[in-house]
């Protein structure tokens, strides 16, 4: 039996790894085979120009917004191409720490830019759509906290970019309940639980069913 497509998404900070560890953990126990994958993939060239510039660009201006559009989109079809669809054809519940919903959210300059780039990335059959999103919308001020004990930032990690990002995902997570209802979306708004983390495993296997 096929597997399935889960996607992990949330600013900076909001616990994505964290969970999908713990999710994963339970999911194995329970007998499931999970793959966990994350974006950019580190496996192409154009996942490795991403961090590049990520870690030494001192602001984003409106041409390195659109050089990495270009590169996500590289990356991410060689995801699907050669880890993802491999993965659930295997019958594995695939866990993406990150996916087009991401990029909508930090590429874009505004919500409206968010809407455009969702709707390119959703009216391409390239691009697999997702069962079921886990949006972890956690306060800023949570985020921060979490990423001060990481050590280096990259150039989205400060107070006011994360919630210029946190606004355009409410925008993009909107516009995909409003245009691709197909896309089940589970939103988050606490830090999580022992228990969060077991009724999320078990929301994730009725999804496989």
């Amino acid at each position: 039996m096929p597997g399935k497509f889960i996607v992990f998404e949330g600013i900076d900070g909001s616990g994505k790894s964290t969970t999908i560890t713990a999710v994963a953990e339970r999911l194995n126990t329970a007998g499931y085979k999970t793959t966990q994958l994350r974006e950019p993939t580190e496996k192409t060239d154009a996942s490795r120009e991403i961090r590049r510039i990520l870690r030494t660009a001192e602001s984003i201006d409106a041409k390195i917004s659109r050089d990495l559009l270009e590169l996500f989109l590289i990356d991410r079809l060689w995801d699907i191409k050669h880890q993802i669809e491999p993965a659930i054809r295997a019958g594995s519940i695939v866990l993406l720490d990150r996916y087009f919903i991401s990029t909508s959210a930090y590429q874009a300059a505004d919500t409206n830019e968010t809407q455009k780039i969702m709707q390119d990335y959703l009216g391409d059959t390239r691009i697999l759509r997702p069962d079921l999103v886990i949006y972890l919308n956690l306060p800023v001020a949570t985020a921060l906290r979490r990423l001060s004990g990481r050590g280096a930032r990259d150039v989205f990690e400060t107070e006011a970019r994360l919630a210029g990002i946190a606004s355009r995902y409410a925008a993009a997570m909107g516009y995909i309940q409003k245009t691709a209802p197909t896309i089940d979306v589970h939103e988050i708004t606490h830090e999580l639980t022992d228990k969060d983390f077991d009724s999320l495993a078990t929301k994730i296997s009725g999804a496989t069913a």
